[in-house]
């Protein structure tokens, strides 16, 4: 258990406990009593902390791997926006023909489009698994710009580019849940 699950695990029963002291004091009490109503409004005051606190705990506990994966998607695009620009170079100092900035300039664009994306908890594994999607398309983008593979491979370009656009656009994937 890490100490943020250990942290919020001690909130959590420290809650609880107060939870059950308050109503242990609650009912000690007749309902006719005069002290009944404020400590039955604190223990309401207390249920509403405890169910506050748990509604918002699956978020909290999600924190810290979904800003692990915000920081390898990001620094992906970021990676692939360098890769982009050194293709774009290679092709012209290779002097390879100019069609390939038709391919080049478009993934140029594209991967600086996705600096944007925004890493949600709901989303976070999902999105970490479109970036890593990303560096196996720009591989793909540079073996076929350096003519190490058929210009035919530009149809799975354009089909991988279709796939990464959609797991990153920023809706909820189907089967998943916020």
């Amino acid at each position: 258990m890490g100490s943020n699950e250990r942290e919020l695990n001690q909130e959590h029963q420290r809650l609880r406990k107060a939870l059950s002291e308050r109503h242990v004091r609650v009912s000690r009490l007749e309902q006719n009593d005069v002290a009944f109503d404020a400590e039955y409004e604190k223990l309401v005051a207390e249920a509403e902390r405890l169910i506050h606190f748990e509604r918002q705990l699956p978020a909290r506990l999600a924190e810290p791997q979904r800003e692990r994966s915000e920081r390898f998607v990001r620094w992906s695009w970021r990676a692939e926006v360098a890769v982009a620009a050194a293709l774009i170079t290679a092709v012209f100092v290779l002097e390879n023909s100019a069609w390939w900035f038709v391919l080049l300039v478009p993934h140029l664009l594209a991967t600086l489009a996705g600096w944007t994306v925004k890493v949600t908890i709901a989303q976070h594994a999902y999105q970490r698994r479109a970036a890593a999607g990303l560096h196996v398309l720009c591989l793909l983008v540079a073996l076929v710009s350096l003519g190490v593979l058929s210009a035919w491979f530009i149809i799975a370009i354009l089909f991988g580019w279709i796939v990464i656009g959609l797991a990153t656009d920023g809706t909820q994937p189907k089967g998943q849940t916020t």
